[in-house]
């Protein structure tokens, strides 16, 4: 006797198939990232001029105003910090982010063909390695460190201790600083949709093209943000090597998809 299936079974996989797809399409699209990255040659510089989708690898240069490292205090051209506070329980510690930020400006790209510049606004900004402190609760941190508590409410001064008389007991809990900068004369691997402006070029090596976003992600149709988002050329910038970017890439494209399919098909044998 066939049964048939049981419209709740079927509509908990429905859901669980809709909510799987996204990890699955990241998943995949990393993992064509990586096989781009891996299979082709950066463009020349001069290429940009002719728009369209690029590769590009050289050195990041100013293009105007420069960033300061929250943290460090470093001249940059972009960064982003995490601030981790340390968090006890019966099965041990973890880190817990209590503030994090970024932020990024205008640079060129300069291939020693020629400079290009590249406009941030809508990157994917992988930004690797950086600088790490850990500071204990109850002592004084770096003066920049110090500098950065002072102006950020979102992060309040663990430096501090409990008068006792005899002595001071030091409280505050364990912090962690990570800031990760793209830094002047760093090099750095872009690939983006670049258009030709002659407006964007003011000195001698300057190409009249700039690189950015493609045009798809800032229509006013979500159909055509997403497709883009989904099927579009990437905009990544990235400090790794080619080769870094690219097996970063796809290990976690490789890792997202088994993941994702290992619940999946757990939670299915469970609820069939």
């Amino acid at each position: 006797m066939v049964t048939s299936p049981d419209p709740v079974a079927v509509a908990l996989l429905a859901v669980i198939g809709l909510v799987a797809l996204f990890p699955l399409l990241y998943g995949v699209r990393e993992l064509r990232l990586a096989n781009h990255v891996l299979r082709s040659r950066p463009h020349s510089v001069l290429e940009a001029t002719n728009g369209g989708p690029v590769e590009l690898r050289g050195t990041a240069e100013p293009a105007g105003r420069t960033l300061r490292g929250p943290l460090s205090g470093a001249r940059c051209l972009a960064y982003e910090y995490e601030v981790r506070e340390k968090r006890q329980s019966k099965n041990g510690h973890s880190w817990k982010t209590i503030d994090s930020g970024e932020a990024r400006v205008p640079f060129r790209l300069n291939d020693g063909s020629g400079s290009v510049l590249i406009e941030p606004p809508g990157a994917d900004v992988r930004l690797h390695g950086g600088d790490r402190l850990d500071v204990d609760g109850g002592t004084a941190p770096p003066d920049s460190i110090q500098a950065f508590i002072d102006e950020n409410e979102a992060v309040d001064c663990q430096n501090s201790a409990i008068d006792l008389r005899l002595f001071e007991l030091r409280t505050g809990t364990d912090r962690r600083f990570v800031e990760r900068r793209l830094e002047i004369g760093e090099e750095v691997h872009v690939l983006g949709t670049a258009r030709h402006d002659t407006t964007v070029a003011t000195a001698t090596g300057q190409v009249n093209a700039a690189v950015g976003v493609g045009e798809a992600a800032l229509s006013s149709s979500p159909v055509t943000r997403l497709w883009y988002r989904l099927n579009g050329y990437p905009f990544v910038i990235s400090d790794r090597s080619e080769r870094g970017l690219g097996l970063r890439a796809g290990a976690a494209g490789l890792g997202v998809i088994a993941v994702t399919l290992v619940v999946v098909v757990g939670v299915a044998a469970t609820v069939l």
